[in-house]
């Protein structure tokens, strides 16, 4: 049997479960067309306010270096597995075993500096700080 047949009868089978879930929601749910179910909330409560709200953008940047950091993480933890090992190989020497991690660490600080450097790992600022940044308006 052709491995290419097998991949595709798997994405085939991907494909259909959830395509065939979603119909089979949608001929066995209640339609029920009331004013009350298009509301932003079904609880009853009446929503207030505009739908716009504005989000500080350091939780995204909060967000986004954890994310840089556990994938680091993910990525520190197979190669720590296996240095040892790499170190008794007869072919590989200390530099090709802790050359390329030292280097993806290093850019990783740079990253982290940067970051730092910007204010992007700040969460809030003292009084002192907004008094300095009014000063320099």
């Amino acid at each position: 049997m052709n491995d290419w047949i097998a991949i595709g009868a798997l994405a085939l089978v991907g494909l259909l479960i959830p395509f065939g879930m979603m119909a089979v929601s949608y001929l066995l749910r209640p339609s029920v067309p009331e004013t009350s179910k298009r509301a932003t909330y079904e609880s009853g409560e009446v929503p207030t306010g505009g739908t716009r709200i504005r989000f500080n953008i350091q939780y995204y940047m909060v967000a986004l270096l954890f994310l840089v950091f556990d994938i680091e993480t993910v990525l520190l933890f197979p190669w720590a597995v296996v240095y040892q090992d790499a170190l008794a190989a007869e072919e590989y020497g200390l530099v090709h075993a802790l050359g390329p991690m030292l280097a993806f660490v290093f850019i990783l600080l740079i990253g982290f500096a940067w970051a730092w450097r910007t204010g992007a790992v700040q969460w809030a600022r003292t009084p002192e700080q907004v008094e300095a940044g009014a000063d320099r308006s």
